[in-house]
């Protein structure tokens, strides 16, 4: 008897249809609609209710898993929900593929986008560039992102669509595309981004307030207060719930400003510092001539090697030997809360030990103060909206680890303990190779905390799971962050050419904040300031955020600068 499609069994025809989709692995399985389409028998063999195996190979031929097998419940990875997360990720790069800014399930789509970057190993990206996901997303900043701005006193609205899109725009970016850039493009993106990225009276670095170091659940924060842009800290969108492998979660929403700053600085960057014929050659002739302050050869250095670390660029460094959705887990957790592993008294889920021990580059913008207090004390947004210069920046930082059974450093749950970079008010600490002693002259607490264990950094690194399984990563319950101008190769070469600071800080265990207290070197020198940094490492990447006079946080900054480090790399 002639074979035919009714005689095939459905192993077979499981067999014809992964080999068919495999031939054109992007895009959805247009093989299997049309075989489904044929007959009743090839419909009931290969429905997702009769071969749920079918949907998991073509979901493991689609789309990177080892994210999710890290982050969240094997038991959630059953069939059926990755028959319903394949149908969601189809859905979403068909409504980015349409092209229509407008679609209305855009927000779906974006927060669908955003976890499949993040969960990226090459697959996800592969079916974001069949969607034609880059060329949507130009067209979304230019037709969308500043819309409802007209009746919002000319500043952009930070609402759910517009903070995953500037998350995407910078996930998706890369040297090549930023380059590739037109002047007047880039220029257009440039001046989009610069509402969010400058204006920290509207628009917040944080995920909650930052002078809470132990954020509550409410939406509202415990403190607030009102100025001409109204509340401060200001209303953001939170959280939306979303389907994620089947099961109903919340999402919570990036904020939009650090991303804002990545690209405004990446696309600031490609405009290299002027070097003045002037300034001395190198720091041996400064020395000749009696002048202080940075040399050619320092700027030279600068522009070669302190530039933006986009997400989709190796970099010959520890982050590259893994996979590449690792770096960005602690962005995962920050979006996706598990509860079984964010455990607000440890910081190391939202943080991955060794990220920041090293020494970092990069530089700040800051405005002029002028035009940062007409900004603050108007509510109507400035057209054209002012651009400033960039400043180098450097700092070698070291990540110390209270482990249990020793107590950390206490903390007092008020405003005025952001003053000190959540450390305890009025302390003090003597920092050595063994670790970090900080302590209180008026009172007997002592809290001691030292660099990693042996094996737990690269623990983390290697099995990235939440705690890791060996024994040196347990027990971890604060973070302290300290960091100093000089980098050690290269003595004190940075602190000639820029200023010497120390820095010491803390992590914050609920989203991975890092709160720095900057103060001179030079303690003669005091007029230069005291600062709080507050940002993130994103994508395990980029140390980002802003900068500003010492103050408890509750008031908006009088004047704030952006800052991006990121960490020491080879040249190529």
């Amino acid at each position: 008897m002639p074979g035919s499609l009714v005689t095939t069994p459905p192993e077979l025809l499981e067999q014809i249809v992964l080999s068919a989709t495999r031939d054109a692995q992007r895009g959805p399985p247009a093989a299997l609609r049309s075989i489904l389409l044929t007959c009743r028998m090839s419909y009931n063999a290969l429905s997702a209710d009769a071969n749920p195996h079918l949907y998991l190979m073509l979901f493991v031929d689609k789309f990177d898993v080892s994210a999710p097998r890290r982050n969240i419940a094997i038991d959630r990875l059953a069939l059926p929900n990755l028959d319903q997360e394949l149908k969601k990720r189809f859905t979403a790069l068909h409504c980015f593929r349409r092209g229509n800014v407008d679609d209305p399930q855009l927000l779906e789509a974006f927060a669908t986008a955003y976890v499949m970057m993040l969960e990226d190993d090459g697959l996800n990206w592969g079916q974001l560039l069949w969607a034609e996901f880059p060329s949507f997303m130009e067209k979304f900043l230019r037709e969308r992102l500043l819309s409802g701005a007209a009746d919002n006193d000319g500043w952009p609205v930070e609402n759910e669509i517009n903070a995953l899109a500037v998350a995407l725009f910078w996930l998706i970016s890369s040297s090549a595309t930023v380059s590739n850039e037109t002047e007047e493009l880039r220029k257009e993106f440039m001046d989009m981004l610069c509402p969010f990225a400058f204006a920290g009276f509207r628009y917040p670095c944080f995920t909650s307030p930052e002078y809470e170091f132990y954020p509550s659940n409410q939406d509202a924060a415990k403190i607030s207060v009102t100025s001409v842009h109204g509340v401060y800290p200001p209303v953001r969108p939170v959280a939306i719930e979303m389907v994620y492998f089947g099961e109903s979660v919340l999402f919570h929403i990036p904020p939009i400003a650090p991303y804002a700053i990545l690209a405004y600085f990446a696309r600031s960057e490609r405009r290299p510092l002027a070097i003045p014929p002037h300034l001395p050659v190198n720091r041996l002739d400064a020395i000749l001539q009696g002048r202080e302050g940075p040399t050619q050869d320092d700027l030279i250095y600068f522009n070669a090697r302190c530039k933006t670390h986009f997400a989709l660029t190796p970099y010959k460094d520890s982050f590259d030997v893994l996979m590449k959705s690792r770096r960005h887990d602690p962005d995962w957790r920050r979006s996706i809360r598990n509860p079984i592993y964010c455990s607000p008294s440890s910081p190391q889920v939202l943080y991955i030990p060794g990220t920041l021990t090293g020494s970092w580059g990069g530089s700040f913008i800051a405005p002029y103060h002028e035009a940062y207090r007409a900004m603050l004390t108007t509510p109507v947004a400035p057209s054209p909206f002012p651009h400033f210069g960039r400043f180098p920046l450097y700092v070698t930082f070291r990540e110390l680890y209270c482990y249990t059974p020793s107590l950390p450093a206490s903390f007092a749950e008020d405003a005025g303990s952001f003053t000190e970079a959540f450390l305890p008010a009025g302390c003090q600490w003597r920092e050595h190779e063994a670790g970090i002693e900080i302590y209180n002259h008026n009172t007997s607490f002592k809290a001691y905390y030292h660099p990693p264990r042996e094996g737990h950094v690269n623990q983390q690194l290697v099995d990235g799971v939440p705690g890791g399984s060996n024994s040196s990563s347990y027990g971890v319950s604060d973070v302290i962050i300290t960091g100093v101008t000089a980098r050690p190769q290269t003595e004190t070469r940075h602190a000639e050419a820029w200023g010497g600071y120390k820095y010491i800080g803390r992590i914050r265990p609920t989203d991975g904040l890092i709160v720095l207290l900057r103060v001179p070197l030079d303690p003669a020198m005091i007029e230069l300031g005291r600062a709080l940094f507050r940002g993130y490492v994103i994508s395990s990447r980029n140390f980002v955020g802003r900068w500003r006079h010492v103050s408890n946080g509750v008031q908006p900054a009088d004047w704030e600068a952006i800052f991006s480090l990121c960490k020491d790399t080879p040249l190529p």
